[in-house]
């Protein structure tokens, strides 16, 4: 086993010098198809750059897991946040004719959290709900305060997880989907961000529909 910390410096340093050179490829063709004409070229450009982005999104993604930033506590409001959240997807929404149904209760309107890595966390949960989804279905998102902080309910219609592969969904890398539709690490930063937040993410098995329980403590 590697220590934590020859880990966090290793994936730290990769990272870096992994983004380098991605940054140069990545404007070099943004450069030329600024200068290409022609569109089948232009197109093969664009399906080249896709690549790169996704390469420099799977690095920033194994530094957050590896050595998350700092958080910057402060005040949320409820509806406004997730409003704002709901509104990134709004056009996925309707071309899939899934629903976006959200629920809190009278006492957390406001809660203390780091927007910004909760809207990863929650954004890894819609992205992982479309794909169990696909289309015509519902995701329902359910909050309430408890005694020292907040507790979500993040439920999706989606066919759910099977037994089988239930113990090893958060781990980093880990994919129930096929070859090539997605590296299993939404999960995995959902419950980096949630125990920074000194709580936890766990997979509700007591219900029919795929749920998670998300903790948030003050």
């Amino acid at each position: 086993m590697i220590p934590t910390d020859i880990l966090q410096e290793f994936t730290a340093g990769a990272g870096h010098e992994l983004n380098n050179p991605l940054a140069a490829i990545s404007g070099r063709i943004q450069l030329l198809m600024q200068r290409e004409n022609d569109t089948a070229k232009r197109y093969d450009l664009a399906a080249i750059l896709r690549q790169v982005q996704r390469a420099q999104e799977m690095i920033a993604d194994l530094r957050l897991v590896a050595c998350p930033p700092e958080l910057t506590w402060g005040k949320v409001c409820t509806k406004t946040f997730f409003e704002n959240l709901a509104a990134e997807f709004t056009t996925t929404f309707q071309e899939r004719k899934i629903v976006w149904t959200t629920r809190f209760s009278e006492e957390m309107a406001v809660f203390s959290a780091d927007r910004t890595a909760l809207r990863v966390l929650f954004r890894a949960l819609i992205l992982n709900a479309l794909r169990a989804i696909g289309e015509n279905g519902e995701i329902v998102l359910e909050g309430e305060k408890i005694a020292d902080g907040v507790r979500f309910s993040f439920q999706d219609s989606g066919e759910g997880i099977p037994e089988a592969i239930r113990p090893w969904i958060f781990d980093p890398y880990y994919s129930s989907y096929q070859s090539g539709r997605g590296l299993g690490f939404g999960l995995t930063k959902a419950r980096t961000i949630a125990r920074q937040h000194g709580g936890e993410i766990v997979l509700d098995t007591s219900q029919a529909q795929t749920t998670f329980v998300i903790t948030l403590r003050n």
